[in-house]
């Protein structure tokens, strides 16, 4: 039989879960809108009407559709990364938080490590700038040779008119 989903990424699934606590009250951590809604819409799909009957559950050891699926199988380019769990709408108040883990995912054969990282973001991502700032330097650089272009263009082709 086919292993569906297939491949390693999908065996090595992420499957720890956190818990976040101020004092005794749960802080909700929303774990829906994690992934993209392009992977969600088109990407990712349990398998539909089985010639035998069979639903997805009988055939696959995995639920496609889970966003935390969908956001481990989004792989990362480089060997240290993070893989987004869950969103805490509204911030947090300051104080002493808790976090209770269900360590799952096995990382002492391959010497791997695992951190619990909050963090904010913005309209350009994290809290590094740097990326957007590149960005922005370089469009802008872009933008001014090619204005810088256009007119030694120009005058070039002003100043040979028999030249086409």
């Amino acid at each position: 039989m086919p292993a569906i989903p297939c491949g390693l990424v999908a065996k090595s699934v992420f499957n720890d879960t956190y818990v976040l606590k101020k004092g005794s009250e749960v802080v909700p951590i929303v774990e829906t809108g994690i992934a993209w809604s392009s992977d969600i819409q088109y990407k990712f799909k349990n398998i539909e009407n089985e010639p035998n009957g069979k639903s997805w559950q009988d055939v696959q050891w995995l639920d496609m559709t889970n966003e935390h699926f969908i956001v481990w199988m989004r792989t990362a380019g480089l060997p240290n990364f993070r893989k987004l769990w869950g969103r805490i709408e509204g911030g947090l108040s300051a104080g002493n938080y808790t976090v209770h883990i269900d360590n799952q995912f096995e990382v002492s054969p391959f010497q791997g490590q695992k951190f619990f990282v909050l963090s904010t973001t913005n309209a350009l991502g994290g809290k590094n700038y740097f990326l957007a700032v590149c960005y922005i330097v370089v469009g802008t650089l872009c933008m001014l040779f090619a204005f810088i272009f256009c007119i030694a263009y120009m005058r070039k082709r002003n100043n040979n008119p028999a030249q086409v």
